[in-house]
């Protein structure tokens, strides 16, 4: 109740204010007849817009409100609140202006033609809250159309969970080489973690979803699940939770199902378990019913009431900084190197701190000198 009454005081979080004072002296210069000079010099080169314009210093948020926060597939209006949640964190921690852009359309072609009509106003372009495969197709066209794109469930989350990996396996004195990952969802955010360990070769991993887990040969999949299938689970089990999370190290949990996870799964984990629980807002497991079984082990999640808050606002107003100053775009090496940086910033993790507080002034500076 206090977020509906926080939100409906303010009537939304964002609005546009100018950067200069409103005069007679300098109507003619920001207004006519001075700014049909300008328009001038950009109708000769538009890339000049960056200069003479906002448009270097804009974002745009794009959703459809397929994987909308706390709602799942909902109305792009519902998404609103969301989306301009980032726009306030894209401002405040990187002085990025961005605008939330909910679309009435859930049709790929319409999504991707929205963006390239946007095209001229923008520097960049944030997917959120799309569902998958969608979002990955819809990614996939625009970067072939040269569109600067970042993906902050897929991408985002990625790094940031990585980067609190990292530092988990130093406090629980594991080592990357020889855990066993169970991960928990495979769309937009799990796929992405996927691709980092991938690119790290790291392949003792079972991914299982609603359907159980991703094995070789499974029917219906999609290229991206067939894609996980062909480098996890290397001995292609077939089976459930049960098993998929049986003697592993590490979970880390994409599912968007609350309290999937119960004290016997914990119990089945090797000794020292870390479990990320990341579904927000209702996470895979709570503490309590962890410690029913353990009591040596290391949690966390997306949420900020406990410790470990592992949130993709740790990454994507330092990622847009340096995409947006340096042009260019974030590959799975860059996504690994800006993991290991973040999780450089904390110089003692601990069972209760191995990330970096969303804000820490050096996350931006940090991240932008990546690029």
């Amino acid at each position: 109740m206090n977020a509906l009454n926080f939100h409906k005081k303010l009537k939304g979080k964002i609005e546009i204010r100018p950067k200069i004072k409103v005069s007679r002296k300098n109507f003619p210069l920001f207004y006519t007849p001075g700014v049909a000079e300008v328009a001038r010099e950009i109708s000769k080169d538009s890339e000049k817009s960056f200069l003479y314009t906002s448009r270097a210093n804009n974002v745009a948020i794009i959703t459809d409100g397929s994987r909308t926060l706390g709602v799942g597939d909902a109305s792009p209006e519902s998404s609103l609140p969301v989306m301009e949640g980032k726009a306030v964190l894209f401002k405040a921690m990187a002085g990025i202006d961005a605008y939330p852009l909910c679309l009435a359309s859930k049709e790929k072609k319409d999504i991707i033609k929205a963006v390239e009509l946007l095209r001229p106003n923008f520097a960049g372009f944030n997917l959120e809250d799309i569902e998958s495969p969608k979002c990955f197709e819809i990614m996939k066209e625009l970067e072939k159309k040269k569109i600067p794109v970042f993906h902050d469930d897929r991408q985002g989350a990625a790094i940031a969970t990585f980067a609190g990996l990292i530092n988990a396996l130093k406090v629980m004195g594991k080592k990357m080489k020889n855990i066993k990952i169970c991960l928990a969802g495979a769309g937009a955010a799990g796929y992405g973690i996927f691709e980092i360990f991938r690119f790290l070769r790291i392949k003792n991993l079972v991914v299982f979803d609603a359907k159980g887990i991703i094995y070789r040969g499974r029917k219906g999949d999609n290229i991206y699940l067939k894609d996980v299938a062909d480098y996890s689970n290397p001995e292609n089990i077939k089976d459930g939770l049960k098993t998929a999370i049986r003697n592993t190290d590490v979970f880390i949990g994409f599912s968007g199902v609350g309290n999937l996870l119960d004290k016997a799964d914990i119990a089945s984990m090797a000794d020292r378990p870390i479990v990320f629980a990341l579904s927000n807002p209702r996470p895979e497991i709570l503490p309590s019913e962890i410690e029913k079984t353990a009591d040596d082990y290391l949690y966390a999640t997306g949420r900020p009431d406990f410790p470990n808050q592992i949130n993709n606002a740790l990454v994507f107003p330092g990622i847009f900084r340096g995409m947006l100053d340096n042009k260019k775009a974030v590959s799975a090496g860059m996504s690994v190197k800006i993991a290991e940086k973040l999780a450089s910033l904390v110089s003692k993790p601990a069972k209760k701190r191995i990330l970096p507080s969303v804000f820490d002034k050096r996350l931006v500076k940090t991240i932008k000198n990546c690029f």
